[in-house]
């Protein structure tokens, strides 16, 4: 029997976490080395060391120019949309990315003394293909075999949800963290957890709220000196960390002063919460409507949840707390931390992962005592099914229209695995092959929504106009689409996998420059 070491990890914009399962099958977050239970996302470049957390984020305001934080908000951009520079080398989001998951795993591998081999990773739910695809691809560079990327607010029910799968409920979760924001309505019914419908917004967190305040008092400051501190990086780093320091003073305090030195001058700004709130409201309204939105897509009403997880740190702001509550009267769960959450539930998955193996292979991966603790319940294996977040079309021909417009397959919101099959007709007689193209998105218009891949197939000669044509699609629980096409006896097939930025050879080679840095 070989033992794996599965942990789940929560890589989040402004803080990460990773958990494991104890020996008494509970989710434990682990540590990192600096006895920190969340590591903040910031990397600093300092030679051939890349250094993870507080340390890089101390230094954010002294060495502004060697750091990147932020980094989940450009993944899925190839390299050429997006990338840093340190010493020479062009780091993409998946590389910078993966130096964070290095330091979570060697940090892991320190408090567990033992290798970690295996990782769920949790993405927001409302993350498309290319920024699914790229979280994979940093795993895999950082060394860890990746079992799943599974949704956050799924891994924040599950965690919620391992004790109390006796009793049957819908919860709302409601993520808000430093950049991200999503809404799930699960349900959790005998021994499964069902994802009812998602809605998100991937460019909306806390970040958006520090910015208000920055924004806000760089204007005072160029109102008092005739001056922009913004447009020195030091200054902005600066003035950064002490907004973020007011917008947390400002969820326990009433009031608060942010005090900003640039160029020998220096202004004091004080700030009242209700001052911070009414600057913020917009940002308030645009979570307000996404709940909304969620709960129409759910067909549901307030009345039939039973209660609201609060996920991110960003949900500690009364203001938020207010808006939930005006919005229902739903109670709220108070045994979930916020920081926390995400990571132990992908713990849990991690393990129902390893079970699951364990079950197709034969092959014993687990000790005795977890697989005791996760199989005894009745119903064996907890089950846990997502939906897909967005839809997955064909690109049709409109013979009245002339255009050309998007056919949805597997429409958003349909539970997976999904396979879904549909006939269509040649467009023109003597056409020589079927060409499918696959895209993402909400719109009619291919120029709207997402490229993901062609399949395409030779035609038999001398075929009518409106010869039919078979099309297959199947999309499995780890969101990777089969695509198949048959036509009058010719078929073809392809598995279009998330596209990430890097080609295997790519990746090879990034493998091996990020392992000339050394991670602390």
């Amino acid at each position: 029997m070989s033992n794996r070491k599965a942990v789940g990890i929560d890589l989040g914009t402004t803080f990460s976490a990773v958990a494991h399962i104890d020996s008494y099958g509970k989710p434990q977050i682990i540590p990192n080395s600096e006895s920190e239970r969340i590591t903040p996302s910031v990397v600093l470049f300092d030679g051939t060391n890349a250094i993870v957390g507080t340390i890089a984020k101390n230094n954010s305001v002294a060495e502004p120019e060697k750091i990147v934080d932020f980094i989940k908000r450009e993944v899925g951009k190839s390299k050429e949309q997006f990338h840093r520079e340190f010493g020479g080398t062009k780091y993409s989001a998946e590389e910078l990315s993966a130096l964070i998951l290095k330091k979570l795993k060697c940090d892991a591998q320190k408090y567990l003394k033992t290798p970690v081999t295996d990782a769920v990773i949790t993405v927001p739910a409302y993350f498309n293909d290319a920024e699914r695809t790229a979280t994979i691809t940093a795993g895999r560079l950082a060394g860890l075999n990746v079992l799943q990327i599974i949704n956050e607010p799924t891994a924040a029910a599950l965690a919620y949800g391992l004790d109390k799968l006796d009793e049957d409920q819908t919860v709302f979760v409601f993520d808000l963290g430093g950049g991200t924001f999503d809404v799930t309505v699960m349900r959790i019914q005998g021994h499964r957890l069902e994802m009812v419908a998602t809605n998100g917004d991937h460019r909306l967190g806390g970040k958006d709220w520090d910015d208000t305040l920055v924004n806000h008092v760089a204007e005072e400051f160029d109102r008092a000196h005739g001056e922009n501190p913004l447009l020195d990086l030091q200054s902005y780093q600066d003035l950064q960390s002490r907004a973020l320091a007011a917008k947390i003073q400002l969820s326990s305090r009433e009031r608060t002063t942010i005090v900003h030195s640039h160029n020998g001058k220096s202004i004091k700004v004080e700030l009242t919460r209700e001052e911070f709130e009414k600057m913020t409201r917009h940002l308030v309204e645009k979570c307000k409507a996404i709940c909304e939105i969620v709960m129409d897509e759910a067909k549901m009403s307030w009345s039939e949840v039973n209660k609201i997880l609060l996920v991110g740190g960003m949900t500690r702001m009364p203001m938020v707390r207010n808006m939930i509550a005006e919005l229902s009267s739903v109670p709220l769960a108070e045994d979930v931390n916020p920081d926390e959450a995400v990571a132990m539930g992908a713990a849990i998955q991690a393990v129902l992962s390893l079970l699951h193996e364990e079950q197709e292979t034969g092959e014993r991966m687990l000790p005795p005592e977890t697989r005791q603790q996760f199989s005894s319940r009745e119903g064996g294996l907890i089950q846990v099914r997502n939906i897909t977040s967005h839809t997955l079309g064909v690109v049709l021909w409109d013979e009245t229209h002339l255009e050309e417009y998007v056919f949805p397959m597997i429409k958003k919101m349909t539970p997976m695995p999904a396979v879904v099959k549909n006939s269509f007709g040649t467009a023109t007689a003597n056409m020589q092959r079927a060409i499918v193209r696959v895209v993402e998105g909400e719109s009619s218009l291919p120029q709207e929504c997402t490229p993901l891949g062609i399949c395409d197939v030779e035609l038999p000669p001398f075929l009518p106009k409106g010869s039919p044509v078979e099309l297959t699609y199947e999309y499995n629980n780890n969101q990777v689409l089969e695509v198949q096409v048959e036509a009058c006896g010719n078929r073809a097939s392809v598995s279009i996998e998330r596209k990430t930025g890097l080609s295997e050879s790519e990746l090879d080679r990034a493998a091996l420059a990020l392992g000339q840095l050394s991670v602390v």
